[in-house]
Order: C-alpha cells, then structure tokens, then sequence
C-alpha cells in the first residue's frame, strides 16, 4: 500500500521502521540506513518522510534537509495510537521543518505514557524532553 502511495505524490509518509524496510526492500540495522530508505522513498513521490524508529527517535526527510529528533520517556505504557499522535503533532505544526519534528516527537513520546490507546492533551506534552538535530547520527543503530 505504502509503495502505491507514493505514485500519487503525497505530501507526507509516516511509516514505522518495519514499514520504511519493507517498502526498500531491505533491512534497516542503522538510523544511516533508515535515512538513506527515506531518500530513497522521496525520490519514488513523497514530498516528505516521517519515519518513526520507535524508542531510537524519529527521522524528517524533506527537500530542506534531513532531521533527527528523541525524547526522554519516563515509563511506557503502550505504544497504540503513537504513531498516530506523532503524526497528528506534526501536522498541526505545519508539517514540515524541525518545529513540526518536535511537535511530532513530543506527541508521540507523550502517548507511549499513556495507557491504552488515550490521545495525549496538550497538558501530557512535554516540548523540553524532545531534542531534534540536523546531525543525523548515521551509525546509532
């Protein structure tokens, strides 16, 4: 489905790490590796990639430049819904540059706290936990 996707040029992909591998064929084993997957999937139609690697931060593919961003969690709960506030986070920032990685990140750091599948509230965030950097860490795994 994600392969389809891109033909019609959308302006942003979110997959998870499993996801990006699956759509370029290939095993991800570094954040190096997931950017070059990223790259690889704009070039196929997507104006930007949000690729989520779990507890190892998140990953903004865009024609600006490349974006890497980790929050600290204090106790996971459950990661249903995450990738879905992740998203949300990023869109209502404007989707696109290093303000929405943050707002993205910090949505979604804050649902993994949550239990269930509870969307976080603007009193869950916490912008100071996240950290976002153009300095891509190419071989953290």
């Amino acid at each position: 489905a994600l392969t389809a996707a891109l033909r019609e040029g959308p302006d942003v992909i979110k997959p998870n790490a499993q996801e990006l591998a699956e759509a370029v064929g290939r095993p991800l084993a570094t954040v190096g590796d997931a950017l070059k997957a990223a790259e690889e999937l704009r070039a196929r139609g997507a104006r930007s990639v949000l690729a989520s690697l779990g507890a190892d931060g998140q990953l903004l593919v865009e024609a600006s430049g490349a974006y890497f961003a980790t929050a600290r969690v204090e106790t996971v709960r459950s990661n249903v819904g995450a990738g879905d506030a992740s998203l949300a986070g990023f869109l209502t920032a404007g989707g696109q540059g290093p303000g929405a990685l943050a707002s993205a990140v910090a949505h979604g750091a804050a649902a993994v706290q949550l239990a269930g599948s509870l969307m976080p509230t603007p009193a869950d965030l916490d912008r100071s936990a996240v950290v976002v950097s153009a300095d891509v860490p190419l071989d953290r795994p």
